[in-house]
């Protein structure tokens, strides 16, 4: 019985893994849509949250450093809810801060919003 350069390549190959539930990659419908607003999730999220200024931003404590000055603002009024650290944490929207907040990637990020597990 000869063997084959194959058959010896085949012996020494790890078992393939098998895979019985493969999660979904899509993000949920109309996500978009569907997130929360930017003035009721801020309020949650950020500590001493001023007053909404006529332009629609307001200033609380960063949660990603620690802060004594207000140095975060957020856009309570547009619907992406921009977010700004002055001291240098960073910036982005809603989903970008969530992210950042709760240590989860895009997706993540968007399912937890969408469902509602502010």
């Amino acid at each position: 019985m000869t063997h084959t350069l194959r058959d010896k390549a085949a012996s020494l190959r790890p078992p393939r893994e098998v895979v019985l539930h493969t999660p979904s990659r899509r993000l949920p419908g109309r996500w978009h849509q569907r997130l929360p607003e930017p003035g009721s999730y801020y309020r949650l999220h950020v500590p001493s949250l001023g007053r909404v200024r006529d332009d629609g931003w307001a200033q609380g404590l960063c949660p990603f450093h620690d802060d004594h000055a207000p140095s975060l603002s957020v856009n309570l009024d547009g619907r992406r809810g921009g977010w700004i650290c002055f001291a240098g944490c960073g910036k982005g929207d809603l989903v970008a801060f969530h992210m950042r907040l709760k240590g989860l990637s895009f997706r993540e990020a968007v399912s937890d919003l969408v469902e509602g597990a502010l």
